[in-house]
């Protein structure tokens, strides 16, 4: 964790000197933690990025927080790792007229056993703790300007990709320091990035449903769900009869 924490900020530099990512260390973040029995599991405490809005700005006024956890199936860890659960959650704060507003907030997760709850999710939520972090590393006199996120709906469970915090930080680069005319050096620092991010494989392997009849390769959320799942297989005269 800590090689690819340091890939990632090294990254950072090389697509876009005013970008930052904080703590320095990885030491200072990632935290192994008493699991259950055969996987171990990592706190994940707080880091920040300093980013801008769009990726073709030179202006880094957006920070973004991510915390959570992650954890890992054993008992042998000296193959390729595999995710055993995780949990992630993330705030954005613009800076706008020297004062952070919240414009973003969200969390995503894992959930195998709720009929309801797509496997892998993503979440809407405040995340107007994460603001104590923002200042902290970076913004220690900022004013708050307004919270955006507190009156939207909650309880909407989009589907997603598998979002551990690696996977979120990839997804950071990609929205706030790639853009269709990125240089090859920025193109390149990104997929060295992505392959350091990559030390772990996701969840998805051991969960039937998901590697069954047409799941493995339609990628539609239909799929997402726990319980029976229906084959997909339909023709087009079946769905106009």
């Amino acid at each position: 964790m800590n090689q690819a924490w340091n890939a990632i900020r090294a990254a950072l530099r090389k697509m876009l000197p005013a970008c930052d990512a904080r703590p320095i260390a990885g030491s200072d973040i990632f935290k192994c933690v008493e699991g259950a029995e055969n996987q171990v599991k990592f706190e994940i405490k707080p880091v920040v990025f300093k980013v801008p809005e769009r990726a073709t700005s030179r202006d880094a006024n957006l920070f973004v927080a991510i915390s959570g956890w992650l954890s890992f199936e054993g008992p042998n860890y000296r193959e390729r790792l595999k995710t055993k659960a995780f949990n992630t959650e993330i705030g954005y704060f613009r800076l706008k007229d020297a004062k952070l507003e919240h414009v973003y907030g969200a969390h995503y997760d894992i959930d195998e056993t709720q009929p309801g709850h797509p496997v892998f999710h993503a979440q809407v939520s405040p995340q107007m703790g994460m603001l104590e972090h923002v200042k902290e590393q970076f913004r220690k006199d900022s004013e708050v300007k307004e919270d955006r996120v507190q009156f939207l709906l909650r309880n909407v469970r989009t589907p997603s990709a598998q979002m551990d915090v690696f996977s979120v930080i990839a997804q950071i680069c990609a929205d706030h320091l790639m853009h269709r005319d990125s240089g090859v050096e920025v193109r390149q620092a990104f997929a060295k990035m992505r392959s350091e991010c990559d030390f772990f494989i996701g969840a998805a392997y051991r969960m039937a449903y998901l590697n069954a009849n047409v799941a493995p390769t339609c990628y539609r959320s239909t799929h997402w769900y726990a319980g029976d799942n229906p084959i997909g297989q339909q023709s087009m005269s079946s769905i106009t009869a």
